[in-house]
């Protein structure tokens, strides 16, 4: 009995010394050292974390006492646009994630500020740091990096992925084919190789014409020389292509036979190329170039525009072989690196020129096209059906935080819903009008002379051979 009086008494002075002093230290709250580092001090939330973590259910988990965690984030339209702060405001976000991040601070009941990195996602440097985000969330500068990233082994040495919130492959972004003038574009219904075999088959009817008769068409009062019996086969056979009659017919069965054959050979081609010409003529065709990987790969003009420090970038530092390894070796060559929050603006910048080629993902596709289109009224950009490098996005945090697993429960039942997918649609609201394109561009445009001038000129230049050949007619007295 007297110990426990004399140990509450002990107790109690304890307690008015420490009151009348000051005297007490408390567990550190959210320590952040002068360069923004969280300190390698475990704080109550993370304590707390980890039991809510251990929980059967940790959607049921909230903190007790709304902790102040760093976000680290950059913009990538349409998932998420940061503005930095003026004046000493905080730096803002807006986008699909950081609606998810809203949504997560109020079911976990903590409290959050959003800081930028260098505008990189993150890729290993030649020294063998990280830059970008994932370098920031690597060093412990953020509890967590929104992204979303790009799931890879190589990051996942260096930081926790939660689960994926959504999968994304690139497409080749180009501008949309526009018909060019094609002065030549009569001789298209037949290949070159059709056309040179229609003329070697016309002197080859006209050589045997000529030795199957003996009469030359039409026959002349005075007997011409040999050479003239085979031109004027030749302008008969000539006749006969371009559609005109001729009043000669031969006397024997052999030459008879050829001409017929010379007829019906000019008869198909004629009718194939009058239908082939009317198709070409009254809608113009043209077809999609870059529509893969390896239509960009071959083309050694063209300038590609790709996300630097990303983890295709990443990937590529180490390809040597196979696709990857060229694509490696074009990027180094005629290779453009923008960062994310750039490419929209860039697109619209350099790709209208055809000779650029820009490797986004289908969302990044979506939101250009709805961005064009509320603008401008048209559609002047094509992705492509072909697509590479299929990738899970997700959240990062330091490696082995606690709040994986609460972040996981949520994304889970975010995924679950389709909630990610109606958000992120609801940022390209004008998209669909230019989604259905085919790989065939179809144009009702009228003619003008830069499509037509070839066929002017070869008028021209027969109008003036057959005023050579009147002239010398005239003068050398030929009836």
């Amino acid at each position: 009995m007297r110990l426990t009086v004399m140990l509450l008494v002990v107790m109690v002075v304890v307690m008015v010394v420490v009151v009348v002093t000051g005297d007490i230290t408390l567990p550190p709250q959210n320590v952040i050292s002068g360069k923004g580092k969280v300190d390698e001090v475990e704080e109550e939330w993370m304590k707390e974390a980890k039991i809510g973590g251990a929980l059967p259910n940790p959607l049921l988990f909230k903190f007790s006492q709304a902790p102040h965690l760093r976000v680290v984030a950059e913009s990538w339209p349409p998932h998420i646009l940061v503005t930095p702060g003026k004046d000493g405001a905080p730096t803002t976000a807006a986008g699909p994630m950081a609606t998810f991040l809203e949504n997560l601070a109020a079911s976990l009941n903590f409290t959050y500020s959003v800081v930028q990195g260098d505008g990189y996602w993150g890729a290993p440097t030649d020294n063998g740091t990280w830059n970008g985000m994932i370098g920031m969330v690597m060093r412990k500068e953020a509890n967590m990096g929104l992204g979303p990233f790009g799931m890879t082994h190589a990051r996942s040495q260096v930081a926790d992925f939660t689960l994926p919130i959504f999968r994304e492959v690139l497409h080749i972004l180009t501008a949309r084919p526009r018909p060019q003038p094609q002065p030549w574009g009569f001789l298209a219904p037949f290949t070159w190789g059709v056309w040179m075999a229609l003329l070697l088959s016309m002197v080859r009817y006209c050589q045997a014409l000529c030795k199957t008769t003996t009469t030359p068409p039409p026959p002349p009062p005075p007997p011409p020389p040999p050479f003239f019996a085979f031109f004027s086969h030749l302008f008969i056979h000539y006749q006969h292509f371009v559609g005109q009659s001729t009043p000669w017919k031969p006397e024997r069965l052999t030459p008879r036979l050829v001409l017929w054959l010379w007829l019906m050979t000019v008869l198909v081609l004629m009718r194939t190329y009058s239908g082939s010409l009317t198709s070409l003529l009254a809608v113009k065709t043209v077809e999609i170039k870059y529509d893969s990987l390896r239509d960009a790969l071959e083309d050694p003009g063209l300038t590609l525009v790709l996300e630097g420090s990303t983890a295709l970038t990443g990937h590529l530092q180490k390809a040597s072989e196979g696709v990857f390894g060229e694509l490696a070796e074009a990027v180094g060559s005629r290779g453009i690196k923008v960062r994310a929050s750039q490419m929209q603006d860039v697109a619209a910048r350099v790709l209208p020129d055809g000779r650029h080629a820009m490797f986004l993902e289908k969302i990044g596709c979506n939101k250009l096209f709805s961005d064009y289109f509320s603008s401008t009224g048209r559609c002047d950009f094509y992705f492509s059906r072909g697509v590479f490098w299929p990738l899970f996005y997700a959240l990062i945090t330091p490696l082995d935080s606690p709040l994986l697993p609460l972040i996981n429960a949520r994304i889970l039942a975010v995924r679950e819903f389709g909630i990610y997918e109606v958000w992120a649609k609801a940022m390209t609201p004008n998209m669909t009008h230019c989604l259905s394109m085919p790989t065939k561009l179809k144009f009702q445009e009228p003619y003008s002379l830069q499509h037509l001038w070839v066929v002017f000129l070869l008028m021209g230049a027969g109008i003036m051979a057959a005023a050579g050949t009147f002239l010398m007619e005239v003068v050398m007295g030929w009836k």
